[in-house]
């Protein structure tokens, strides 16, 4: 077995997002407590609320994923597989089936386009194609 599994099968058990798609969510302390060199608290001050915060972080995402985590997973494994299931049985034939119908609809278009409405707006084109105007400004001059 490859060593980047784990003991499940799974792929490597420390990177969990490998498409990043929660790269926001990774806050640390600093980027909370800002604290700028002018306003500083002790150093033990400092290190005793940086482990507070990410002690109590930890904790409440812990509590939170065994709590509503298995029922949240189901819930949106229900509702994606809802979503596959109307995807390939109502969706897309549906779809295909009025594609179909269209592209005769899109030949006739093209029909009329060609021979109705290309000649008129040559036309129109070639007509005012020669028309030029000229801003100059002349200095009005008493007659």
């Amino acid at each position: 077995m490859d060593d980047q599994r784990t003991l499940l099968g799974g792929p490597d058990a420390q990177d969990r997002d490998p498409g990043n798609h929660n790269d926001f969510l990774k806050v640390s302390y600093t980027d909370v407590i800002c604290e700028p060199p002018s306003v500083r608290s002790p150093e033990c001050s400092y290190h005793f609320t940086k482990k507070i915060f990410d002690y109590s972080s930890s904790v409440t995402y812990d509590i939170l994923t065994l709590t509503l985590g298995g029922l949240l997973s189901l819930a949106y494994g229900l509702f994606f597989g809802l979503l596959s299931f109307v995807f390939v049985w109502f969706v897309t034939p549906f779809t295909r089936m009025w594609l179909l119908p269209l592209g005769w609809f899109a030949k006739i278009w093209w029909f009329i386009v060609k021979c109705f409405y290309d000649p008129l707006y040559l036309s129109c084109g070639r007509i005012f194609s020669n028309i030029n105007i000229n801003f100059r400004k002349a200095a009005i001059q008493n007659v």
